[in-house]
């Protein structure tokens, strides 16, 4: 099994699992827009990867969705829209939603403290005017680091309650509760225990009613099962070669969702369409915007609206914005992605921990995605006196962390012509002033990191994924 990855860790909508059409010369994609059906095809030949998953969806239509390739090395079945696929992280996306639904039922709050609701869950905060809170944990900004290697490797599933007896010395928040986003998979344990008590009701039972089948979803679940393993498209390790066996997530909502592209494609005109699916409401939109913002950072405080808000993580592409979130299941890799003004999105999954093949598929997709967009204009720059500016520049070093880092990342900033200069190692690039606080890149046509001073008089940078604090003089 693969261990410590850095990441595990839409309105055209495209959700990748590709249909296939078969000849005497091999396998090719049929139901693609023609353009991005000759790129998966080349990327197929190119890289050999054995099977594909793709949807497409564009408003509130399901554009293409089906497989492309075969079941196993050995197994010539081909994938097809209802082979069965794992999407590793972006289940937490899923348990996002399931954490709305109930909050728009008053039954869960996403400021309520974690502590207050399971006070016997291991949890240590050594900051008692900072308790995290549930909306924190879907935000990756409580303080937690990501799992052990033990947490990451026990073989077998759990029970929420045994899973949590793991490794309890473990759940300590390093750094301030909702303050630096730090990427981890434990929050999603807390999101579902927090449901199971409020719901009195197995997680992987009440999810599976309220959540999949709700939404159509009838071929997706949470837990492995014989009748699973069977249906499932194999998952294969970098080489391409090696079968990666059954990956039991400690918590089966961060990652353990196994599912079909034609369901993926419900999820898909759930968020394109902000809560419809339909026709009817399945969430209110603002539930979905509330998922789409970054809400308990410093720098989300101080205005930054691109991050990672509840499952959902924001960023720009050719200065558009993209909301999307990736995922990693052992053997299987897999990114979704949608911009609100074209209505376009999409999901794709392929069979082996190959992150520079899924690369290639999703920048054909988000390509697609923007296609018959408008390039976007730059903001107005903000008249900041140098005074303050100066006042911003030094070293800032890395704050938070996923797993403990042997050395931690630095940027300089510098003054240069009246402009704040940012440096990472030998890059050097100019930052253009939003507001007082708030700056962006050259081509960007919003805020893309902030600055913000802390009442204790610390000045911290972020810029919606990582955390630095500028070092003293």
């Amino acid at each position: 099994m693969l261990t410590m990855k850095p990441s595990c860790s839409l309105f055209h909508v495209v959700f990748l699992v590709f249909s296939l059409s078969f000849s005497g010369t091999g396998v090719y994609a049929k139901d693609l827009p023609p353009r991005l059906a000759k790129q998966f095809n080349d990327i197929k030949k190119k890289t050999h990867i054995g099977a594909v998953s793709y949807a497409l969806i564009e408003g509130d239509q399901i554009v293409a969705v089906g497989g492309l390739g075969q079941k196993s090395l050995q197994d010539k079945t081909p994938v097809t829209a209802d082979s069965v696929i794992r999407v590793g992280s972006i289940t937490k996306t899923f348990t996002a939603i399931a954490m709305m639904k109930l909050v728009e039922q008053n039954k869960l709050k996403l400021d309520q403290p974690v502590k207050d609701l399971l006070p016997d869950i291991p949890y240590q905060n050594s900051y008692p005017n900072s308790p995290a809170t549930f909306a924190m944990m879907l935000e990756h900004t409580s303080g937690l680091t990501d799992f052990t290697g033990k947490e990451f490797n026990y073989p077998t599933a759990l029970s929420l309650k045994k899973a949590f007896q793991v490794a309890p010395e473990a759940r300590v928040a390093r750094w301030q509760p909702g303050y630096h986003k730090s990427y981890t998979n434990v929050g999603a344990g807390y999101i579902s225990a927090a449901i199971e008590k409020t719901t009195q009701q197995d997680y992987d039972t009440w999810f599976n009613n309220n959540i999949l089948k709700a939404m159509g979803m009838k071929d997706s679940q949470l837990h492995w099962s014989e009748d699973l393993q069977k249906k499932l498209v194999a998952g294969y390790d970098s080489d391409l070669k090696t079968r990666i066996p059954y990956w039991h997530t400690l918590f089966r909502a961060f990652g353990n969702l196994n599912t079909t592209a034609r369901d993926m494609s419900q999820f898909l005109l759930l968020m394109v369409n902000q809560g419809m699916l339909d026709k009817k409401p399945f969430l209110q939109a603002s539930s979905i915007q509330r998922m789409e913002s970054p809400k308990t950072t410093l720098a989300a405080k101080q205005g930054l609206s691109l991050g990672y808000g509840l499952g959902v993580r924001s960023e720009l592409f050719k200065g558009h914005r993209i909301y999307q979130h990736g995922g990693d299941a052992d053997g299987y890799i897999s990114h979704f992605g949608y911009n609100k003004e074209s209505k376009r999105g999409y999901i794709v999954v392929i069979n082996a921990y190959k992150h520079s093949i899924l690369r290639q598929y999703t920048a054909a997709l988000k390509n697609w995605v923007i296609e018959d967009l408008k390039k976007p204009t730059s903001p107005i720059v903000a008249d900041v006196d140098t005074e303050h500016l100066n006042s911003l520049v030094g070293a800032y070093n890395q704050t938070a962390y996923r797993f403990a880092p042997k050395t931690r990342s630095t940027i300089t900033i510098s003054l240069e012509n009246e402009k704040l200069v940012s440096k990472v190692g030998n890059r050097k690039r100019i930052l253009f002033s939003v507001s007082k606080w708030l700056y962006r890149y050259k081509d960007d046509p919003e805020a893309t990191l902030a600055f913000i001073q802390t009442p204790n008089g610390d000045l911290h940078l972020q810029n919606g994924n990582n955390s630095y604090i500028k070092a003293a003089n």
